[in-house]
Formats: structure tokens, sequence, C-alpha cells
């Protein structure tokens, strides 16, 4: 069916200003469900890998109050909130599980500058000429270029990637030898199983796409039209490429739950905070402990459904 078009439509269909702002707003509210699902992984790591809670302590948080930092901790305090936190099995856990609230918080603050400037974009007038009509005027302007918004998305990609990274290094740290009292590979009957491992090889795989993807896109381009457009920021793909960055997060998020649940499982005596208990009640809803090996690429699919489409509801 053929759809009418009214002034300037034509422009917004074809402006990649346009396209720009409108994925954009998609993918800063993408990135900021994913965000929550990140905290849900990462609490229940906390409980599975039996690690020091103290990191959460609000002094600690703001003795350096940096960007987001205390947000995000108190995100995961609330996850794992109880009368009292169980006896952590070591003092100085991995870096990916102890930097948490800082690694956490500087991606809350890039989702929060990626969404102010999608919102600056949404609610500006980017004409060119611009016509001003309480002055009666038509003016030139440069309004349309979107420097600030094709940057802020350049960041969240960064920020991303580094979360990704500390998702995927916690995945490693509980499957692999036997951390803090674990069985070597998360698997339950031991000799020659192979466990969690093969997932390792995914996982990799996943960040290395990942990072790929977060290198700058916002300085390649050429002049074009005769030298006048001699500038260009790239917004559309520094913006599409940070989507694809946060469907592939999203699988690692999938697996990082997946071997947390199990760790828990593994972990004798352990009760659960009410949050994490709900987190690992959603994740058991969707895939069974691992008693034997099995293939676990169809468990993984089906929790990385229920994160990209809003059924995850722990």
């Amino acid at each position: 069916q053929c759809v009418s078009l009214a002034p300037k439509d034509g422009l917004s269909l074809i402006s990649a200003s346009a396209v720009s702002a409108g994925s954009g707003a998609l993918a800063a509210a993408d990135a900021l469900s994913a965000f929550a699902q990140q905290q849900q992984a990462g609490a229940l790591t906390i409980e599975g890998i039996g690690a020091n809670q103290t990191i959460l302590d609000p002094r600690l948080q703001a003795a350096r109050p940096a960007a987001g930092q205390q947000q995000a901790a108190q995100g995961l305090r609330d996850l794992l909130a109880r009368d009292k936190a169980p006896m952590p099995a070591t003092l100085q856990d991995p870096l990916s599980i102890r930097c948490m609230p800082s690694i956490h918080g500087v991606l809350l603050q890039a989702i929060d500058q990626a969404r102010q400037a999608v919102e600056i974009e949404l609610n500006a007038a980017a004409d060119n000429p611009l016509v001003l009509g309480d002055d009666d005027t038509v003016l030139s302007t440069g309004n349309f270029h979107t420097p600030s918004l094709s940057l802020a998305f350049e960041t969240l990609s960064l920020a991303i990637a580094q979360c990704a990274a500390a998702c995927a290094a916690r995945f490693i740290q509980l499957t692999g030898s036997g951390r803090n009292g674990l069985p070597k590979y998360l698997s339950p009957v031991g000799g020659a199983s192979a466990g969690f491992v093969p997932l390792q090889k995914t996982v990799s795989a996943i960040l290395a796409a990942i990072r790929h993807r977060a290198n700058p896109v916002m300085l390649d381009f050429l002049q074009v039209s005769e030298g006048v457009e001699d500038h260009a920021t790239q917004a559309p793909l520094a913006v599409s490429k940070c989507a694809d960055m946060i469907v592939l997060w999203q699988r690692l998020i999938a697996f990082e739950l997946m071997a947390a649940a199990q760790a828990v499982d593994l972990r004798d005596g352990l009760t659960l905070a009410p949050g994490t208990a709900g987190i690992h009640a959603a994740v058991r809803a969707l895939v069974a402990p691992l008693r034997e090996d099995r293939a676990l690429g169809i468990d993984a699919e089906a929790l990385y459904a229920a994160l990209a489409t809003g059924t995850w509801l722990p």
C-alpha cells in the first residue's frame, strides 16, 4: 500500500541523520535492557562462585565516585540483599568480578550519554536551510551534522566491549579448572566429562566479534560532492554496529547466566538471596541443570531468545 507523504517526510526517509536518530533510540533502549540483564548475570555469578561481596560496600563506592559506579553497585546490592551475606570463598576475586561496579558503572554512563544525544536529535530542527518563521528568514545551516550522536555511540560501543569482555572472563572463571571449590568444568560427574568447556570457544568467538565491531568508524570518510561535503560523522554505521554488538553481548549474558546457575546448583548449602533466587529460577525455567554431558547450544539459544525478546522475567 502506498503511503502519502506529508511535507518533510521524504527528507526523513532518506536522511542519514533521521535514520541515525531513530535507530539510535532503539539501540539505547536495548542497551539499557541488556544492562539490567548483565547486572542479574553478574549477581548470580557472585553467588555461584562464592565471591567476596564487600566489593559492593557503599563506603568503597563513595571513596571513588566514578561515573555510574555507585548506581551499579547499588543495583547489585539490591539483587544480593539478605540478612547476612555468605562467607566468601576467597579474599580477592578476579578483576572481572571484583571490579564489576566500575565496569558496569561506566557502561551505565555511556548509555545515558547515548540517550541524551538521541533526545537532542529527536527534538531538534536539523533542516537545511532552516526556516525561522518568527523572523521570516531562511538560513543555511549545518544542523543536520551529527558528530555528537556518532561519538556517543562509539563510546557506548567501547563500554559494551569492556562489559562483554568481563562477562566472558567470568564465564571462563566459572567453567575453568575449578575455582573457589567448584567442580572442574562445572561438571557434576568429573572424570573425562567436558562439562561447560566446549562453550568457552563459542564465548571466545563472540567476544572477538564484539571487539571487531568496537573499532571506531566515525573517522572513516572521504570528501565527496566536489569537495563541498568534505566531512562526515558515519553516524548510521556507528549506531548500527553498536546495535549488532548488543545482540552479541546478550548471547554472552546468556552463557554467563547458564554457568552461574550451574555453579549455584553445585555449591552445597548455599541459600540464595531473594533477588538471585528469582534469577536462578528464571534460568531453570528455560535450561535444565547439566547432569551429564550434552549439547548446550539449544539451551543457550533458548535463554538468549528470552533475553532478546523481552520474555525474560526473573
